[in-house]
């Protein structure tokens, strides 16, 4: 989260003016910790684990951030659910974190179910390159010799190594040759369908294919999202009750079938009316090829 209010366990709201992260301790406590400098914003309790929680709170903030970033790299939108998020962990400590503060992580990337993968599972190709700038001075006439070893060399055995600060030991024609993680440029993409976030051991792979299903429920959240701005715009107040009328293309309607009720709860809309005569608030609204009108009036008009 960004920012806002928490309780310190004493009922008295307290001021968060940065990032901040929320979880659930295995007793229930709602804990709240600046996500930055990994420090409790809520009093520590002597009975708790806080350092485990710490330790949890990082590494969930490792993978969602990591997600995020490749989900904003692949153009897939925020409000748009995906299907699925694939993990790699570095080691059983981060992976049990993750499990236990799944749903956390899904509701932050808006996905509806995670799995752990293998390192290897083939998500993300990998390309090295020698570092020109660095091999150039030292070995000159024989970086020919090294591009090619590496373009001919298992390239996701060499990135692990050059991950873990291991010797990259490479067949030149002269013989062998020992290369530093410094020595060389790992390139990645994702392959084709995922978007992919690796750093420190972790792996995310974000399933980016859209089913009609998921496009329906992504259009139904932009729905809410302009009612709500609609609302603002409006000049109507936070715990206003509204009239609200919503029609539009194909694909509106056809979200509008399903996500109709979802809408109006989000929204505080206790009456659906479309065609008013004389609405508070009108406008329309478009989506890529999808187009709609809003119309808003207070319930109680």
């Amino acid at each position: 989260a960004s920012g806002g209010t928490a309780d310190d366990g004493t009922g008295d709201p307290i001021r968060v003016d940065r990032p901040f992260a929320v979880l659930v301790a295995a007793d229930g406590d709602l804990l709240v910790c600046d996500a930055q400098k990994a420090q409790w914003l809520t009093p520590p309790d002597p009975a708790r684990d806080d350092d485990e929680l710490l330790h949890n709170i990082g590494v969930v903030q490792k993978v969602v951030d990591l997600a995020r970033a490749a989900r904003g790299q692949s153009g897939v939108r925020t409000r748009q659910p995906l299907s699925k998020l694939l993990v790699h962990a570095p080691d059983d400590r981060a992976e049990r974190a993750i499990e236990a503060h799944q749903d956390q992580v899904l509701e932050e990337l808006n996905v509806k179910a995670l799995e752990f993968i293998a390192r290897d599972a083939g998500f993300v190709d990998y390309r090295i390159k020698p570092n020109l700038p660095k091999l150039g001075k030292q070995y000159g006439k024989l970086l020919p010799q090294i591009k090619a070893a590496l373009e001919s060399a298992d390239a996701r055995q060499i990135a692990a190594k050059a991950e873990r600060g291991e010797d990259i030991i490479i067949e030149l024609p002269t013989g062998e040759m020992t290369l530093t993680g410094e020595d060389v440029l790992v390139e990645t993409s994702a392959a084709e369908g995922y978007a992919c976030g690796q750093d420190g051991g972790y792996l995310t792979a974000l399933n980016t294919s859209l089913t009609d299903d998921l496009l329906r429920e992504g259009l139904a959240r932009e729905l809410v999202r302009t009612v709500q701005e609609a609302r603002k715009q409006a000049g109507l107040e936070v715990a206003d009750r509204i009239t609200l009328g919503v029609a539009g293309s194909d694909g509106v309607e056809g979200a509008l079938d399903e996500f109709r009720d979802y809408l109006m709860a989000e929204t505080l809309a206790v009456n659906w009316l479309v065609g008013q005569t004389d609405p508070l608030w009108q406008e329309d609204r478009h989506l890529d090829a999808e187009s709609w009108s809003i119309e808003i009036s207070r319930a109680d008009a």
